[in-house]
């Protein structure tokens, strides 16, 4: 039976969704709020052919979009923002459950984003680079915040089941975090 198309399926802007739900939880964006940032990130985007057909084909790693994203809400809402592992660290998937854990049950209005991978086998390539949102951490599972609707959504990661290493996907952890744009955000204190 056929499916429709619903949005987001077609689109490459999960990192923008990702950005507009971290901000829905730190600052209770509304919709029409939300759909002006996104507009404005649009038409940001459009400004540069080059950016903007490199979001379009998926040929970046949407970092410079979401820290861009992030400066320019910042001017508009009081903003915190982290990068807490930088390209020249190598941190453990322990480290950065520890660092997740740490932020999420530190106080309130807190949000993370970042970039995963999913494989279906350890030797074939990643069938999803998403970016998402997590809102809490309990009981050993990271929940995500996140904008898609597929039946076949991540929307929970156990702290068992990824790597921060691309070398060590494996049959048992097929999910890869990329540290390096893990984002951190709260209100500021």
């Amino acid at each position: 039976m056929l499916k429709p198309f619903y949005q987001g399926k077609l689109d490459t802007f999960c990192a923008i969704y990702a950005v507009l739900n971290a901000l829905r939880l730190t600052h209770s964006i509304r919709v029409l709020k939300a759909r002006d940032i996104l507009n404005e990130t649009l038409m940001a985007l459009a400004a540069s052919p080059e950016m903007f057909r490199a979001v379009l084909e998926q040929e970046t790693d949407y970092c410079a979009l979401v820290d861009g994203m992030l400066r320019a809400q910042g001017r508009v809402f009081p903003l915190d923002v982290r990068q807490p592992f930088g390209t020249d660290q190598d941190p453990s998937a322990a480290q950065v459950w520890d660092c997740c854990d740490n932020w999420l049950n530190g106080g309130s209005n807190r949000a993370l984003v970042f970039r995963f991978l999913r494989h279906i086998t350890p030797e074939g390539p990643a069938v999803n680079r998403h970016w998402t949102t997590a809102d809490s951490l309990k009981d050993n599972v990271l929940h995500l915040f996140d904008c898609s609707h597929e039946a076949e959504a991540i929307l929970n990661v156990r702290k068992d089941s990824f790597v921060t290493r691309a070398q060590e996907v494996s049959r048992e952890k097929l999910l890869y975090i990329q540290p390096e744009t893990i984002r951190l955000l709260r209100l500021p204190m």
